[in-house]
């Protein structure tokens, strides 16, 4: 969700000749109207509700708003110095109010601008209006709406993330979710800082989580939710261009290779593009033409034919794409590098009777193959000096250092180096747990094996390295199931539902509902929280049925204890053995909401329940299910009980639900 900023006077205030305008009228019947119409959310100073220096909060929500509504009706001193802000900081994205008739004419310096008027009897009459104002402002391609960046185009405009900051409890939420491998958990919070004023930072820092998660799908959302937000936004653009190609090469559809392609083309036609991103874009796009020449021939079986159909003229244009965009950057390592691997395998194949196939005559494909040896061995130093360089400027500890790292030890793949020393090197480069790093190295050795290159070191190196490398067990059909049921009744509760005497029953009927869910075929896990009742039982079955089940608690084990039990001791018992006894899943690190969502209208149970549901639909399985031991109402005793689970479930539109009805523990 895009946000708005509105700079406007309060309460009555007078025009020159001393007529009153209600501004609270405007704002209630014109102003906040249209932008909840046009999706925005946002406000005025008035959303600042922490201590300190309301004049730096204000400050930052001009700068950081993706609309700014200003409202310019009478001579309000506060109003234009705020308006001057924004107009010497973003270009774009401003839409002016004017209330008439007043006696105030327009400032002599936006005398030009364009802006809706609106009758000050009769604000409300001007709605559709302003959100048509409001879309086509946020639609609109033109370059600036600012004065100052009209008479002045070369000055540079603020970057608002340099602004935003990321609430620090937030950014460990992520990085305990991320150490968690828990894709789910990084979704929830993409939906839960939409609105936010920090939401565009923090949806770039949950991104590149999902992203280094193997979560590509969520990965794709996040990034897709900033570029809409602003479409030549150079960072998004690239994770987008890398995302897209991913989902071609598992999907083959070729519009997907193509909204790669219009990615990588929006970082190279725009005007901010540095140095290295314009390396990165041209890096892309070699991959995307690579990995159309990939597809032409891995699938045959026999070597001959495979390193027959791949000499061909898209693996010299991939080449020749690589070693582009390392000319562009020659400290960008990985274009120098993917020109070198692809540049070697040419080379090997230029000895092969197709390789003059390619070409248009024999003296042509000569000359390119003379010209290719000299290439190769001029980037053989060039590429490892750029290598030691990354390396040397990143510390032991930097993210990116695994993939330098991986990258020193491809180039001694190619150097002709002893097995066992490049064995060693790609050991010691892959930690355990860096599976994604290892799967994209492992592809390229995978491309020099089936193509007879140095085919019995790749085979060495990558039958070591899947030994070492920590990866999920193959569960090509995993089934899915969550469930959520009623507590246990209290003692004397009026609408009964699930009695104490009932216990057998329910314990009966959730049994039966997992054995006719299960195929015989397929692997169950079973997603749950732990509350007196259903919960419990449907962990204690599991156990019984020898099926997988993880306990999902949406704070600390220990505080759910003493919070969900009370004084049922009998029911905290079992709860204590089976956490004893099960994987325990955890959402927060406290009771209730961290602090960064506690001014929401967020719920932390109902929190909990997408948690939980966002978990099942990133694990991965063919198959998900909700089992409901429920009453079938569409409201429960509180927030976050088992009918708001039935709801979002159903919500989801990708989750069989199997509910069981709580009546049948009343007969």
């Amino acid at each position: 969700m895009q946000r708005a900023f509105i700079i406007r006077p309060f309460g009555v205030k007078k025009d020159g000749a001393g007529k009153e305008i209600d501004f609270e009228r405007v704002h209630n019947e014109l102003i906040a109207p249209a932008l909840d119409a046009a999706g925005l959310g946002g406000g005025t100073t008035g959303e600042i509700i922490e201590p300190g220096n309301i004049r730096e909060d204000m400050f930052g929500l001009i700068i950081e708003a993706d609309l700014i509504v200003c409202d310019i009706t009478v001579h309000n001193a506060n109003v234009f110095y705020e308006l001057g802000i924004r107009h010497a900081l973003r270009k774009t994205h401003t839409v002016l109010l004017k209330g008439m008739p007043v006696a105030d004419a327009a400032p002599f310096d936006i005398l030009t601008d364009r802006y809706l008027p609106y009758d000050v009897g009769d604000p409300a009459s001007k709605k559709d209006d302003l959100v048509d104002v409001i879309r086509a402002a946020l639609a609109s391609n033109r370059d600036t709406d600012s004065p100052i960046f009209k008479m002045i185009p070369t000055l540079p405009e603020v970057d608002p993330a340099t602004v935003q900051v990321i609430p620090m409890d937030l950014t460990e939420e992520v990085a305990r979710a991320t150490r968690a491998k828990a894709g789910g958990w990084l979704r929830l919070l993409a939906s839960e800082v939409e609105g936010r004023r920090f939401q565009w930072p923090a949806l770039r820092l949950i991104g590149q989580a999902q992203w280094g998660l193997s979560d590509f799908e969520g990965a794709r959302r996040t990034w897709k939710q900033v570029q809409a937000n602003t479409p030549e936004d150079i960072e998004a653009n690239l994770a987008l261009a890398n995302l897209y190609e991913r989902q071609y090469s598992n999907e083959k559809k070729p519009e997907l290779l193509e909204a790669s392609n219009q990615a990588i083309a929006r970082v190279l036609n725009s005007r901010r593009t540095d140095v290295r991103q314009r390396a990165e874009a041209l890096t892309l796009s070699g991959r995307n033409q690579k990995t159309l020449w990939r597809l032409d021939f891995e699938t045959l079986d026999d070597l001959t034919a495979r390193r027959e159909r791949a000499t061909n003229r898209g693996l010299l244009k991939a080449y020749e794409a690589y070693r582009k965009a390392y000319a562009v950057d020659l400290n960008h390592y990985w274009s120098g590098l993917a020109g070198l691997q692809l540049g070697a395998i040419a080379l090997d194949l230029s000895r092969g009777d197709a390789w003059q196939d390619a070409f248009n005559t024999k003296a042509e494909s000569d000359d390119y193959a003379r010209r290719l040896s000299e290439d190769v061995e001029g980037l053989r130093p060039a590429v490892r000096l750029a290598i030691q360089s990354a390396l040397d400027r990143l510390s032991d500890d930097s993210k990116d250092r695994v993939y330098v790292d991986i990258s020193a030890a491809d180039l001694m793949f190619l150097t002709g180096e002893r097995e066992r020393r490049v064995i060693k090197a790609y050991l010691d480069a892959v930690p355990k747990s860096a599976l994604f790093p290892w799967n994209t190295a492992r592809r390229q050795l995978q491309l020099f094996s089936r193509l007879g290159i140095r085919a019995e070191l790749a085979e060495a190196v990558i039958q070591e390295l899947d030994q070492h490398v920590d990866s999920p067990s193959e569960t090509p059909d995993l089934h899915v199931i969550v469930f959520a049921g009623h507590r246990i009744d209290a003692p004397g509760r009026a609408d009964r539902r699930f009695p104490t005497e009932a216990e057998p029953k329910a314990r009966q009927l959730i049994g039966e509902a997992l054995r006719g869910l299960q195929d015989g075929k397929s692997r169950v896990k079973v997603f749950a929280s732990a509350a007196p009742g259903g919960d419990i039982l449907l962990h204690e079955v599991c156990r019984e049925l020898e099926i997988d089940s993880a306990i999902c608690l949406p704070m600390p084990a220990d505080e759910f204890g003493r919070f969900a039990f009370g004084d049922l001791d009998a029911w905290r018992a079992r709860y204590l053995n089976l956490i004893g006894a099960r994987p325990v899943l955890q959402l927060s690190d406290q009771e209730g909401l961290p602090r960064w969502l506690q001014e929401t209208a967020i719920d932390p149970w109902q929190r909990g329940n997408r948690w939980v549901l966002e978990m099942a639909q990133t694990s991965g399985a063919r198959t998900l299910s909700l089992i409901a031991l429920w009453d079938s109402k569409d409201t429960g005793d509180a927030p976050g009980g088992t009918a708001h689970m039935v709801q979002i479930a159903r919500n989801a539109g990708n989750i069989r639900i199997v509910p069981i009805d709580t009546h049948q523990l009343l007969s």
